[in-house]
């Protein structure tokens, strides 16, 4: 075992714990967490010699030597392993805490920073969990990271537990799975290394938990039939198995019952995740109370409203249309579906109009779950609209801020894109509503059923809440190519393209290397004629392979948006950003109000101070709205030259190009293709082969998704009296 001593000198590459670094000019290779230039550590390892790099240190063990010096303490407090602290900051907690102030910061935590000049709660709680991360977080890693236990995975382990990381992962390291960083399977082999038996309880109920919920968020369900759960878990469980090791079918049936926490619940044979149960439930009761209310009876001169609007738009409203506006104020619940092209926003605008003549004072506000979805419904109606998210004040980890105690002053709700909310979305909105607002509920169910557990919307309609369908596509939405081959896709039936108008084409070709190459070729060809990149959506069903967005993203990065000396770039890891590139929020983040398939543009490369510190930032220009990105940020961000066609809901754009090819044969879909194809406002591209299309259109075979909600709408007739579905 050789051990070095020495300042780090350049740093070669690192990602989350792997570093490779030069330290003193000798190459070091190894899991090492944190670590920056001009750091002192001590490494110990092995001589080996690499194939490709040469003679390298293989890094066993490591540590960073406790700063012991005035001038060591001020650098280390000073230096960006520190958040919140600067120069001027050290040397005034250096000045009133001493020499061991480390020591004392480590002991006393915020206390003891209290007082100092220019020092408020929120950095002195940084610097106090920097410091500890730096060294008791340090010592936590070295101790785990010989079970197969990433730094990155005890970092976050660390926030959760604390001081107590240790002992709780050792315990129990299926604890891993609650907090989603590993799967059962490598939660498995980290269990072996530290020693817990296979017919551990504690095995036996992470695993079921986890194949719940997987097979839940997977499938969309909100519960899993009993003898499929106990399938599914036996088979993981018991996988290559020693006879000693078998986990029996009484052991998991025990484990249902008799859990640390009730993580399922068991109604009959219908086994739910808690948290699943709880939405779908609480749900079922708010609507059960609403759906049956009647309101607006013998409501003076409403009919000449309808006419007075009319006359006043220049335009004659439907049969159907007049009567979704009837229903509506007559009905507390109401859902509006169709097609594209069948005048569901010329409904929308009509009953946001006349309810505001009707009752100048009440409260309109319209929602949808992304902002993509809710900036076009503002567009379309003229009024400002919010995604659901920022309505109702949500909170990671906490209640939302509007609530069943606090409810949002509304009186009526237009919810557009529904088929896209999950249950848990849908419980939340619904819950901060008083039981007086009206509500309109606005989809298509024949789109893409939502990412998460559910399938809201189609259960609305199936339990009986009012509905209209559109079906009469209008006269100037029949000119469009996009919009009637929609339908005759959604019927089934094959394409009709009129080689004369241009907003509708298909270009044939077999190989996938080409299909790329020409949906590259056909976005250059929309900017030579005027479109911008925000103007363009580049669609593909999945995000590997020959024509996938990974693949696309590079190809249409380098053509739309290449290097330039002008151009500032940004390499974080892997992914490298680049003023210009065209990117997509992948995770919702409440504090920046960004969401979840938001597009935006990168502005900026640039630095600014945060606490005393120049940061590396980026900016991105979402319509007009800058957010600012920090380094840690930068994983919620992904390159949007091209996107899965489920990112794309709730969104359009005047083009859409899209591939149509038998490798993607597994998400060839009637849903899938209808979906990408309503993205389209102005043009539409298809580029493949008509056979792999044909196909698509011909498997309308959609998965059912196990749900009650719309039972239990029905059963519960507005009481609270519970009831079984088994």
């Amino acid at each position: 075992m050789i051990e070095k001593t020495g300042k780090i000198t350049r740093i070669l590459y690192r990602n989350d714990d792997f570093l490779i670094a030069l330290l003193n000019d000798i190459k070091i290779v190894g899991s090492i967490y944190g670590v920056d230039k001009n750091e002192e550590i001590t490494v110990m390892g092995e001589w080996e010699t690499h194939p490709k790099f040469g003679r390298q240190l293989k890094v066993e063990s490591w540590e960073r030597p406790i700063p012991q010096t005035e001038e060591q303490i001020l650098a280390f407090l000073a230096s960006p392993m520190v958040k919140g602290c600067g120069k001027k900051t050290a040397r005034n907690i250096l000045n009133k805490l001493g020499s061991n102030a480390l020591a004392i910061i480590t002991r006393e935590k915020e206390a003891c920073l209290s007082g100092i000049k220019g020092l408020g709660k929120k950095r002195a709680k940084q610097i106090v969990q920097s410091v500890n991360q730096t060294f008791e977080l340090q010592k936590i890693i070295a101790e785990l990271l010989v079970y197969g236990i990433t730094a990155a995975m005890v970092i976050k382990a660390y926030k959760e537990y604390g001081s107590n990381t240790v002992e709780i992962i050792k315990k129990n390291p299926y604890k891993l799975t609650n907090l989603n960083l590993v799967g059962f399977q490598k939660a498995d082999e980290i269990a072996r290394r530290i020693g817990v038996l296979p017919t551990s309880g504690y095995r036996i109920e992470a695993c079921l938990k986890y194949v719940l919920k997987k097979i839940c968020f997977e499938k969309g369900h909100t519960y899993v039939v009993k003898k499929d759960l106990m399938h599914q878990t036996n088979l993981a469980l018991n996988h290559n198995a020693k006879p000693s090791e078998i986990v029996a079918d009484e052991e998991l049936e025990n484990s249902l019952i008799c859990s640390e926490e009730k993580f399922i619940v068991n109604e009959g044979d219908y086994m739910y995740p808690t948290f699943l149960y709880k939405h779908e439930d609480e749900l079922a009761r708010k609507l059960s109370k609403m759906k049956g209310a009647l309101l607006g009876r013998g409501m003076p001169n409403f009919k000449n409203h309808i006419k007075t609007y009319q006359k006043r738009q220049g335009i004659v409203l439907a049969e159907k249309q007049r009567q979704a506006i009837e229903k509506l104020f007559e009905k507390q619940l109401l859902v509006l579906t169709g097609g594209p092209g069948t005048g569901k926003t010329t409904v929308v605008r009509a009953i946001v109009d006349i309810y505001k003549e009707m009752y100048p004072k009440h409260t309109i506000k319209l929602v949808a779950p992304t902002g993509r979805a809710s900036k076009k419904l503002s567009e379309v109606t003229g009024r400002e609209a919010s995604t659901i998210h920022r309505l109702i004040g949500y909170q990671t980890g906490k209640q939302p801020l509007y609530n069943q105690e606090n409810r949002l002053p509304c009186n009526l709700l237009i919810v557009d894109e529904m088929s896209m909310v999950d249950i848990t979305l849908a419980n939340n909105l619904m819950q901060a509503l008083s039981n007086d607002t009206k509500v309109l509920f606005i989809g298509d169910t024949d789109q893409l059923p939502s990412v998460a557990p559910g399938n809201v919307l189609k259960d609305l309609i199936d339990s009986g809440v009012p509905t209209i369908i559109l079906t009469e596509v209008f006269r100037q939405a029949q000119e469009s190519q996009i919009i009637i081959n929609a339908h005759r896709v959604n019927q089934g039936k094959s394409l009709l393209i009129d080689s004369e108008k241009d907003d509708f084409f298909f270009i044939v070709q077999e190989n996938s290397e080409n299909i790329a190459k020409l949906m590259v070729k056909s976005a250059v060809r929309f900017i030579e004629l005027g479109y911008c990149l925000s103007d363009i959506l580049v669609l593909s069903p999945m995000k590997k392979g020959l024509v996938g967005t990974i693949v696309l993203n590079e190809m249409l990065r380098n053509e739309l948006n290449p290097p330039h000396h002008k151009k500032k770039e940004w390499k974080v890891g892997v992914q490298l950003y680049r003023e210009g590139d065209k990117v997509i929020q992948t995770k919702n983040n409440y504090d920046k109000e960004i969401f979840n398939g938001d597009i935006g543009i990168i502005d900026a490369i640039t630095k600014e101070t945060d606490n005393e510190k120049l940061l590396n930032v980026l900016k991105v220009n979402y319509a007009g709205r800058v957010i600012t990105y920090k380094k840690d940020d930068l994983k919620q961000l992904d390159l949007a030259y091209s996107i899965t066609i489920h990112k794309s809901q709730g969104g359009e754009a005047p083009v859409v190009i899209m591939p149509a090819t038998i490798n993607h044969y597994i998400m060839l879909a009637r849903n899938l293709i209808y979906t990408g194809m309503t993205r389209a406002k102005e043009r539409l591209v298809f580029i493949g082969s008509h056979e792999a299309l044909n196909i698509a259109i011909q498997h309308n075979k959609v998965s059912a998704r196990n749900s009650l909600l719309d039972k239990r709408i029905i059963h519960y007739k507005g009481d609270d009296k519970m009831v079984s579905f088994s």
